[in-house]
């Protein structure tokens, strides 16, 4: 007996261990994704009986087996007769045999609803093809497989059906091969027994007629991000097996990466025309692999890009959920679509659906908390958020997009949890600047000015240029008797972005009461003026200068201009009251006509803060974990505006609502890089 080396076992359990705890940290390639990842019969909340009525994808099967247990029915029948033992077993293998094959066949019918199960050439190119091609090239195929068995010199790690070419004529050589090998198949048995042996040849080469292992290289580059070395080897896999759905969906792809788009719906629009046609009214069963729907997603992702062939998307997505009623990335990317075509209706069904299938999905009630947000129904969009967030506590779009939801509200009883929200968004996100710069807004809100400012400066080191930022931080100096610390922060946010306005507006202010820069401020509102001719507050504040100026004529026309523009505002013709006056009575006394001491900050005038409430949204996606940001934004003002009416909506009030509805729309954009499963 051999002496165990305990040495040698405990190496080779080292290297097994190790090999086998290294691929536990391995991700899903291939084949993986639609077998495991998305196979809903992996699913906990899945029925136990639903994994004897579908098939190794999760999808319906078209057949049955059925195990022959008929030891214990021999036991029961054989008893004491007189029948010989042997007869007897033959017998009852054969009567279940039979039964057997008779409830199979019923079953099957059942199953597959008397219709018989669509297939693909790709599945098998020679079962579909005519008489004799199917014949020969099946026979061809047992001295292959002995060839193989003997001498693996071109045994594949992985074959595809069409690795061997079909045989389409008599007169093909091959033929040679299948009449050799039924010819030497009775003699094999005989020499076999006699001359006994082994093949010691063991080497293992590669068959450059397999499509699925070019596939297969290319998959690896491209996770390199090599992509123009990953197209050489997907358009190989498409000239060795011309209808593989797989590779040519491969090489659309790879070119929608190299943003070759026209190649790549040529690529998308030829694996289409490979999968089984439908036929309107006529119900049939599809044996398809999953992964090879998602041509029909990919397409249309593709396509959406043109506003002008929404529609045809759409058609896209229709049909593969009508291929396959449960697919759930169907309806998440339609759902995306339709919120873009502005039906938020018909999105929430797309929604509602995908959600009937997987209710424990976070993604889902995010996306369907967006479209009640397009629904103008904050109340349910925020149930759906803490729904995504009951699932997934750590869904950094829920936590976010939640607190911004919360914090829009006005309710003060809200913002403790959209506080709490937001310190978990930063804790998940800490490079994202609007996280820092919403938990300053919310203190500001709260009148924690040394907070607001410290979030403000964290959300501006993260981005320099962040223009809301920039100006509400400014905008909380100015409030809190930090004039002076507000003009480098203004100079900053000008220098970025030299034609905003509120900017301009709060620049010429601090100027004019604190530097009594009056040619400073004088250029911040003519500058104003120059891009919005009809600016109400610049056009004001420009006839403060010119009093101060000490040039009433041209102040009372300025005044007059702006009575105009503003025909409803007291302020302005209280002030147009006293100008006049000012020139009546021929005397002129240097001093400011405009209580306070503080021009621009007069009666009635007011410089609206920054609409600057950010609202982000991912794909993907679904993703829909679709990457975009997307913004939804609300009003913060400076003072109190005690002399001035109700005021009625004006255009500018329009558009911002119309930036909001805009904003909604941009918020699911994030599919294609989530999802799409791409």
């Amino acid at each position: 007996m051999t002496d165990i080396n305990l040495k040698e076992i405990t190496l080779i359990v080292g290297m097994v261990t190790a090999c086998y705890w290294n691929s536990l940290f391995c991700g899903f390639v291939f084949d993986d994704v639609s077998a495991i990842l998305d196979n809903k019969d992996l699913h906990p909340s899945t029925p136990l009986k639903t994994l004897f009525q579908n098939d190794f994808w999760g999808t319906p099967m078209s057949e049955y087996t059925l195990p022959l247990l008929c030891t214990t029915a021999g036991q029961f029948l054989r008893g004491k007769g007189s029948i010989p033992f042997s007869m007897l077993q033959t017998l009852i293998k054969l009567i279940v045999l039979m039964f057997s094959t008779l409830l199979l066949v019923v079953i099957r019918v059942q199953v597959i609803q008397s219709q018989l199960p669509v297939f693909t050439r790709f599945d098998n190119p020679a079962a579909v093809s005519p008489t004799p091609t199917r014949q020969l090239t099946f026979n061809y195929l047992l001295p292959v497989n002995v060839w193989l068995l003997l001498n693996p010199s071109e045994l594949c790690c992985d074959w595809t059906m069409g690795t061997i070419p079909l045989i389409e004529s008599f007169l093909d050589i091959r033929n040679l091969a299948t009449f050799t090998f039924f010819c030497f198949l009775g003699a094999l048995g005989i020499f076999s027994l006699r001359y006994p042996g082994d093949s010691s040849k063991t080497v293992l080469m590669v068959n450059k007629n397999n499509a699925k292992l070019w596939n297969n290289v290319g998959h690896a580059l491209e996770n390199e991000k090599n992509f123009e070395r990953a197209l050489k080897y997907f358009l190989q896999a498409t000239h060795v097996q011309p209808d593989d759905i797989g590779a040519h969906m491969n090489v659309g792809r790879t070119y929608k990466n190299l943003n070759r788009t026209k190649e790549a719906e040529e690529s998308y629009m030829m694996a289409k025309s490979l999968m089984p046609q439908i036929i309107p009214g006529k119900k049939y069963a599809a044996r398809i692999a999953p992964n090879h729907l998602n041509v029909y997603i990919n397409l249309a992702n593709l396509i959406r890009a043109n506003e002008s062939r929404l529609e045809e998307a759409d058609q896209l997505y229709r049909q593969a959920i009508s291929m396959r009623p449960d697919f759930k990335q169907a309806y998440i990317s339609r759902g995306e679509l339709l919120l873009k075509m502005n039906k938020p209706l018909k999105a929430k069904e797309a929604y509602l659906k995908a959600l009937e299938l997987d209710r424990n999905n976070a993604d889902l009630w995010y996306n369907l908390a967006i479209v009640h947000i397009e629904l103008k129904e904050p109340n349910e969009a925020l149930k759906n958020f803490n729904h995504a967030l009951e699932l997934n506590p750590k869904h950094k779009l829920a936590l976010f997009n939640s607190a911004i939801l919360m914090q829009e509200s006005g309710e003060v009883k809200l913002r403790p949890e959209a506080r709490k929200r937001l310190l978990s968004y930063i804790n998940e996100e800490p490079q994202d600047a609007n996280g820092y710069f919403n938990l300053g807004m919310l203190a500001m809100d709260d009148k924690k000015d040394t907070e607001a400012e410290i979030w403000m400066k964290k959300a501006i080191k993260l981005q320099a240029d962040f223009r809301s930022a920039l100006f509400n931080l400014a905008l909380l100096y100015s409030q809190t008797a930090k004039e002076l610390k507000a003009l480098p922060i203004l100079e900053e946010l000008l220098r970025y972005y030299p034609d905003h306005i509120k900017g301009l507006i709060l620049k010429g202010d601090i100027l004019m009461n604190q530097k009594k820069d009056i040619l400073g401020a004088k250029k911040c509102f003519e500058k104003i003026l120059e891009m919005d001719p009809s600016n109400v507050q610049g056009k004001h504040n420009l006839c403060v200068v010119y009093f101060e100026e000490k040039d009433l004529l041209k102040a009372e026309r300025c005044l007059v201009e702006t009575l105009a523009l503003a025909p409803h505002e007291e302020y302005i013709h209280r002030h147009l009251s006293i100008v006049r006056d000012k020139i009546s009575s021929a005397t002129f006394i240097e001093q400011p006509i405009f209580p306070g001491g503080k021009t621009s900050g007069v009666e009635g005038n007011k410089i609206p803060a920054e609409n600057v409430k950010e609202i982000r949204s991912q794909s993907r996606p679904t993703q829909i974990i679709s990457d975009n940001k997307s913004q939804s934004k609300s009003n913060k003002q400076l003072g109190e505006n005690t002399d001035k009416e109700t005021p009625h909506k004006t255009t500018k009030d329009i558009k911002e609502i119309e930036k909001k509805r805009v904003a909604a729309l941009k918020r699911l954009e994030e599919i294609e890089r989530i999802l799409n499963g791409e």
